[in-house]
């Protein structure tokens, strides 16, 4: 007779909210990888919202017939639905099922970028409805046409890059990803102890495959694309010819005559 594990029952008891729980997982690498597309990241938001709002509610469906857990985890509930972050995205949850739009707000800047530090930055807004690309089509033509934003741009040695925040006016000085990501771990906690009230063992909430933050809000460009296009000057060209002359010149050294 084929035994199954006990970590797989005790999980089997909680299969609806747990696996809503993976499905805000997922929304949360679409967020990350449509970051910098206003559309495609506000999609993702809204569905994160949904799901994650959903958990609790699920979790205690699936309690109904577990009275001790039940009562184990309820202090945690009732924390969880306490926490300013979570009564907020409860709130938005609401909002975008029943009004369908979630108002969302983006702030930016342009870097200067010299390997992978920032050399330079300055306030650039980008607005909700465009694309970092869009974005940064129009930081080239101001540096196209105002010697300001020129010169605080790219040269020789570094490359152009824009940085956007996502915001929500009831969370203003935080990222929206990083909320959300938030979010996630504290309802993780709570299933976690679920678990452990169920008889098995913690949930792992480490998320190894979690990008880094800072990376994701920057999106880089080529620098010599932006030379190229803003100034007429082809960097491949000028090292070409800058290596030809250097050769010229070595081997006019090395002339007796």
């Amino acid at each position: 007779m084929k035994h199954k594990s006990p970590v797989a029952c005790v999980h089997t008891h909680l299969e609806a909210s747990l696996d809503r729980w993976q499905e805000c997982h997922w929304h949360l690498h679409q967020m990350e990888s449509n970051y910098h597309l206003p559309d495609a990241f506000r999609y993702s938001l809204n569905a994160f919202i949904r799901a994650i709002a959903d958990v609790p509610e699920l979790l205690t469906k699936n309690l109904e017939r577990h009275e001790s857990a039940r009562r184990a985890i309820k202090p945690r509930l009732k924390e969880l639905e306490a926490t300013s972050l979570f009564s907020v995205l409860k709130v938005r949850r609401n909002f975008i099922v029943h009004q369908g739009m979630l108002a969302v707000q983006s702030k930016g800047a342009v870097y200067t970028m010299e390997g992978s530090k920032v050399k330079l930055s300055f306030p650039f807004r980008v607005e909700t409805w465009e694309s970092s690309d869009d974005a940064y089509e129009r930081y080239k033509d101001a540096c196209r046409n105002d010697k300001f934003w020129r010169g605080i741009g790219p040269d020789c040695d570094s490359s152009p890059a824009i940085v956007r925040t996502w915001l929500i006016p009831q969370i203003p000085d935080r990222d929206l990803l990083a909320v959300a990501f938030d979010a996630w771990s504290l309802v993780g906690q709570l299933l976690s102890e679920a678990v452990i009230a169920l008889g098995g063992e913690q949930l792992d909430l480490t998320m190894p495959c979690r990008h880094e933050p800072e990376l994701v809000r920057i999106k880089r460009y080529s620098q010599r694309e932006f030379f190229l296009s803003v100034d007429g000057i082809d960097l491949d060209e000028e090292e070409r010819k800058w290596q030809e002359e250097k050769a010229r010149r070595t081997a006019a050294a090395g002339d007796p005559e």
